[in-house]
C-alpha cells in the first residue's frame, strides 16, 4: 500500500540485440527447439517497511504459477531460451491504516513474467552462463474494507540479470536421479508503477524504486521428460520518491510507495517435449 504525507542505469537493447543476432547467424542450420511446460504453487510473503525500519504491513499466501519455455538446442555453442510465465491468487493482508488502526482484508496478486537468455559459450565443467533480459508487470488488487478503500497497484519493470546452471549430478543411494543446481540474479534499469484509488483520489503515475532479486534452485529429475524443481526467491525494492496526489484535480498531498520485501518458495513440476 502507498503511503501518503536513484542513480539510474540507462538499459542497452541495441548491444542486447546484436548479442541475440550473432547468435542466431552462428547456427549452420535451424536448430530443434526443447519445449517445457511447468506447473506448481509458491508461497509469498510481502511486507512494506517505513524509513524508520517499521514494518507497516505483511501480505501472506499460496500462488498457483504456470510457466512455458523453450529452448534452441544449436549444436554450435551460442544458444537462446524463451519462458513465459503467470502466477496469482489472492493473499491476506495484515496492516494498518494512515491514523494507525489495525487493518485486515484481502491482496489479489498477478505476476506475468516474460524473458529472453542468451548462452554466449558452451557449457563447461563448471555450468552454463546465460545473460537474460526479463519484463515483469506485478499487479496487486487491495480490496477494500469497512474501514479504507481499496486500490490498485500495477508495476512494469525491465530487468536484465545473469543466470548459473550446473552440471547434472547424481547423489548416492538415489538410484537414477539427476540433480541440478540453478542461481539467477537480476535487477531492475525501468520500472513504472500505475496506481487506482477506485475513484477516492485522482491516479497516480510514479517512477518505481530500484529492484533486485536473487533466486537459487534445485531440480532433480528421474527421466529426461519430468522433472521437480524447488526454488527460493528473494526481491528487495527501494522506496519511490514521492509525487503529488491530487483529488478532483485539487492538490491534497503527496504519496510513495515505501521499501518493499517479498520472499517465495516454489515447488513446480515441469514436463519437456
Amino acid at each position: 500500500m502507498l503511503g501518503q504525507t536513484p542513480a539510474r542505469l540507462s538499459p542497452r537493447p541495441a548491444v542486447f540485440a546484436l548479442c541475440l543476432a550473432s547468435s542466431l547467424a552462428a547456427a549452420a542450420e535451424p536448430a530443434p527447439i526443447e519445449w517445457a511446460a511447468s506447473a506448481g504453487v509458491r508461497h509469498r510473503t510481502l511486507s512494506e517497511w517505513s524509513d524508520t525500519g517499521t514494518r507497516l504491513l505483511t501480505e501472506k499466501g499460496y500462488l498457483p504459477h504456470v510457466q512455458l519455455s523453450a529452448q534452441l538446442t544449436s549444436p554450435t555453442w551460442p544458444t537462446l531460451a524463451f519462458e513465459a510465465g503467470i502466477a496469482g491468487a489472492d493473499l491476506d493482508y495484515r496492516g494498518q491504516t494512515q491514523s494507525g488502526v489495525p487493518l485486515t482484508t484481502t491482496s489479489r496478486h498477478t505476476d506475468v513474467d516474460l524473458g529472453v537468455h542468451w548462452r554466449p559459450f558452451p557449457a563447461a565443467a563448471w555450468g552454463e552462463a546465460w545473460l537474460g533480459l526479463g519484463w515483469l508487470q506485478a499487479r496487486r488488487d487491495i480490496a477494500s474494507s469497512a474501514r479504507a478503500g481499496g486500490l490498485d497497484e500495477t508495476s512494469s519493470l525491465v530487468l536484465p540479470g545473469v543466470r548459473w546452471r550446473s552440471p547434472a549430478f547424481a547423489v548416492p543411494h538415489t538410484d537414477n536421479a539427476k540433480f541440478q543446481l540453478e542461481a539467477q540474479w537480476r535487477t531492475s534499469v525501468r520500472h513504472r508503477l500505475e496506481v487506482d484509488y477506485l475513484g477516492v483520489f485522482d491516479n497516480s503515475s510514479l517512477r518505481g524504486g530500484r529492484r533486485s532479486e536473487t533466486v537459487l534452485g534445485l531440480s532433480v529429475s528421474s527421466s529426461e521428460t519430468w522433472r521437480w524443481s524447488l526454488e527460493w526467491s528473494r526481491s528487495r525494492q527501494s522506496a519511490s520518491n514521492p509525487v503529488p496526489l491530487y483529488r478532483a484535480g485539487a492538490l491534497v498531498g503527496s504519496v510513495r510507495q515505501p521499501r518493499v520485501k517479498i520472499d517465495d518458495v516454489s515447488l513446480s513440476l515441469t514436463r519437456r517435449f
